[in-house]
């Protein structure tokens, strides 16, 4: 009987145990101080990671919970300030430093040492090479000597501050690829610094790309240079790649499918090529299924067939979506109906003041209203300047001497349902529409490209 209830009491025992066990922490909480900061939010930046938290100016202190998924590096911006940082998905870090005294900065937490490390690292850059300009300007020699002294410098730090076996590992490597991104952007550098257009590096130069793995999904994910690499090498082989008259935005897609079999950075590049390019397609449907076919990454194949699904509305052929009541310079208001219904196409100009690209197409956009007075075409510019610019946008049809028909949407393009119906993300953009208010096509050539534009304004009979 004693037996019993002695096991009957270490079993209540036991029950309790197990309730009061603590849930395992999925967490880790980000804290600092920082003197003579003004602002209200800073920002903290990863792969793939963004987050804003908000900075308490009485306090002069900032807390945030953060779930993040891989330790790694991120980087802590505070205004025009980055501060380099290594998370680990559990471990609570501090940051505590004054703004305007570069010198005076504390880490705490168990990673301390390490972004002790990354800060002093940080700073080595313009103890050694001042500046990117003064660095890419370097002649030959004194480049590859600044670079390597650079890389020593940095290299024996790390190595110097004991840091954890696996950091130290990836860090060397990080140095590695940060230096070998250097060499391979030193000949376009130095010939726009420098002014000589046929600047080549000598045959004894390094080769930057020699061993150069393309398919590494750890040096991917923790080392900025690399991935800055690879894509930069990606888009370089797919511009040779690319036939005259083919997609180049399409041949990318094949160059990533071809050249990289690392199933993150595959996806990942797959993935912001086609959040940025599919709108650009000129077969929309050819794009999307090869990029249906390479990824495999369900959450990124779901955002981009809605993205396709958005663009088929406004594919060649369909009707043109309808803008409504945008001020016209020239007084009152003006929509896309009362632009309609007298036999002539439109092109149409979105630009902003702000888009130093759109002003530079307006001298041959005026140009080519010149030519085509008179012809069976209207030539719109919508400005999508935000909220409350519009003396800006006065001024600069005044400025400028701007012609055609020119309205102002009220808001920016990524907040009007008009623009986001052509998925508009890069300006400027040009449009054309038939006289019937048909989508002739939702890209139209620039009047930069001159004789594509003449080419496909002669197949419509303008």
């Amino acid at each position: 009987m004693k037996k019993l209830v002695l096991l009957a009491l270490l079993g209540v025992t036991i029950i309790s145990c197990k309730k009061e066990e603590k849930p395992v922490k999925d967490y880790l909480v980000l804290t600092g101080k920082i003197e003579n900061f003004k602002k209200s939010n800073i920002t903290l930046n990863g792969f793939r990671f963004e987050k804003k938290i908000k900075f308490d100016r009485k306090t002069g202190s900032f807390v945030d919970t953060l779930k993040i998924n891989r330790d790694g590096y991120y980087t802590l911006i505070c205004n025009k300030k980055p501060i380099n940082l290594y998370l680990t998905k559990t471990d609570d870090t501090g940051v505590v430093f004054d703004y305007k005294n570069a010198d005076f900065i504390n880490f705490e937490g168990t990673n301390k040492n390490i972004n002790s490390y990354l800060y002093e690292k940080q700073k080595t850059w313009p103890e050694i090479l001042v500046s990117a300009n003064e660095y890419f300007a370097l002649e030959e020699e004194e480049f590859l000597a600044k670079t390597n002294e650079y890389k020593d410098a940095v290299t024996e730090l790390s190595i110097s501050k004991q840091l954890p076996a696996d950091f130290l590992k990836q860090e060397v490597k990080n140095i590695d690829y940060e230096c070998l991104r250097n060499l391979y952007n030193y000949q376009d550098f130095h010939a726009t610094l420098t002014g000589d257009k046929d600047f080549k590096v000598s045959g004894d130069f390094p080769n930057p790309l020699e061993n150069f793995n393309y398919s590494s999904g750890s040096d991917y994910v923790n080392c900025y240079f690399y991935r800055a690499m690879l894509e930069a090498e990606l888009k370089n082989m797919a511009r040779e790649n690319n036939k005259e008259g083919d997609d180049y935005y399409l041949t990318y897609l094949e160059t990533v499918h071809t050249e990289v079999t690392d199933t993150i950075a595959k996806n990942d590049l797959l993935y912001n090529s086609a959040q940025n390019s599919i709108t650009y397609a000129s077969d929309l449907k050819e794009f999307y299924r090869k990029f249906m076919a390479y990824s495999t990454n369900e959450t990124h194949k779901k955002e981009i067939t809605e993205d396709y699904n958005l663009l088929k509305t406004t594919a060649k052929g369909q009707p043109a979506p309808k803008f409504k009541d945008y001020v016209n310079y020239d007084g009152g208001t003006t929509s896309l109906d009362d632009l309609l219904g007298h036999g002539k196409y439109l092109y149409i100009d979105v630009w902003a003041t702000w888009c130093a690209y759109c002003k530079r197409e307006i001298p041959l956009l005026k140009k080519l209203e010149q030519e085509y007075h008179g012809k069976n075409i209207e030539f719109v510019s919508i400005n999508v300047d935000a909220k409350g610019n519009d003396e800006k946008w006065k001024e600069t049809i005044q400025d400028r001497e701007m012609t055609g028909i020119q309205l102002m949407a009220g808001d920016s393009h990524l907040n009007l349902d008009w623009a986001q119906n052509f998925l508009i993300k890069g300006l400027p953009r040009f449009i054309i529409i038939d006289p019937d208010g048909n989508i002739v096509s939702p890209n139209a050539p620039a009047p930069s490209e001159g004789e594509r534009l003449i080419n496909m304004f002669e197949e419509l009979g303008i």
